[in-house]
């Protein structure tokens, strides 16, 4: 049987040392003592230790990837602190290489990612980028500059097809959109309504998700009515019309299809006096849906794994610019799942049992 390669984990924990003690002390970098420095290095001539050749190949130059997503403040931290959590714990992972991430968040304006990604540019080398999949034309343009320049770029949770991307890693919308209609028509009568929270309708992973769940229903012959409501650009009005529409539409079921919008539909249901009596889903996984899912508001939660998204993408990338392993597809699909209180501690991110 082949004997298990030696790994600087395996140092540090026969040191009682960090990952990072070991890494500077094997690479005659500061930030270490020299009696810890000397401990460490006998350990590793004790059990044969053999660098990585990986990271041997990298020693000399600091490779740099750029980080790129909205900010997590606001209502932006129902998705995208998954995200960034994703992203930092692979990175955390890799201390044995000399690979740094910087982290370039801009404001929920999308014409702000211009303006941080030419900032970058211009005060810093990069040497990868992995970012939101949804741009307006001037990010895009910023976008095209890094691929120009044979920078590798990797999109999360949409994609830019034809733009030269390395690859993009996100769920399976249509299927995600599917699922999320099967798990409502199994639970209501085939010709109840169902109301929608549809997002925006010039955001792929929100109408692809929508179309999803109309092929469902289409391919099922089923005479479910579907009531869409698609974002006003004001929370307030976006509840109000939900909550206009539960009164009016009395449907038998109501789900949305993005992680802003839960927080939304959640609210027009316990405003409505509609907790517990009619079938909801959710989206996406994070506190204020958690504590829906526990006190009845929402049936179910569809978890569309952004944790696992940012996690990939970031893996993806170190394994281009370190290994020059290419993605195994342009397109890497996430898996969604359904999600029910019982299982919510279950679901497979370090980051919601951080929540639970």
């Amino acid at each position: 049987m082949m004997e298990k390669r030696v790994t600087i984990k395996d140092i540090a924990a026969q040191a009682g040392v960090s990952l990072g003690a070991v890494h500077c002390a094997l690479l005659g970098k500061k930030g270490v003592g020299a009696e810890t420095r000397q401990r460490i290095i006998k350990i590793a001539k004790d059990v044969n230790y053999l660098p990585n050749s990986s990271a041997a190949a990298i020693k000399r130059k600091q490779l740099r990837v750029a980080a790129a997503f909205p900010t997590t403040t606001n209502d932006n931290r129902f998705f995208y602190t998954a995200i960034w959590q994703g992203i930092r714990d692979f990175f955390a992972s890799q201390a044995d290489l000399n690979i740094r991430c910087i982290e370039v968040p801009f404001s929920g304006i999308i014409n702000s990612y211009s303006d941080e990604i030419t900032e970058l540019m211009d005060r810093t080398e990069i040497h990868g980028l992995i970012s939101v999949g949804f741009m307006d034309n001037r990010g895009k343009i910023s976008l095209q500059s890094l691929i120009d320049k044979d920078i590798p770029v990797i999109l999360v949770t949409n994609d830019i097809p034809l733009s030269g991307r390395l690859c993009c890693v996100q769920p399976d919308y249509r299927v995600t959109g599917r699922m999320l209609a099967e798990c409502i028509t199994r639970q209501i009568p085939r010709d109840a309504g169902i109301l929608i929270w549809a997002g925006d309708v010039l955001m792929p992973s929100h109408y692809m998700t929508v179309e999803g769940f109309d092929s469902w229903l289409s391919d099922k012959q089923l005479g479910n009515p579907l009531y869409k409501i698609h974002v006003s650009g004001a929370k307030d009005m976006d509840i109000e019309n939900i909550a206009r529409a539960l009164k009016q539409k009395a449907p038998a079921a109501a789900c949305c299809i993005n992680a802003r919008g839960s927080v939304i539909l959640g609210n027009a249901i316990v405003e409505t006096g509609l907790a517990g009596k009619i079938v909801s889903v959710g989206c996406d996984i994070f506190e204020e849906n958690l504590r829906f899912l526990r006190e009845g508001v929402f049936t179910n939660l569809l978890h569309k794994n952004a944790y696992l998204q940012a996690y990939m993408a970031s893996k993806y990338m170190v394994d281009y610019l370190v290994k020059d392993i290419r993605p195994p597809s342009d397109l890497i699909y996430v898996n969604s799942e359904i999600i029910f209180e019982s299982n919510a501690s279950l679901c497979n991110n370090g980051f919601t049992q951080l929540l639970l």
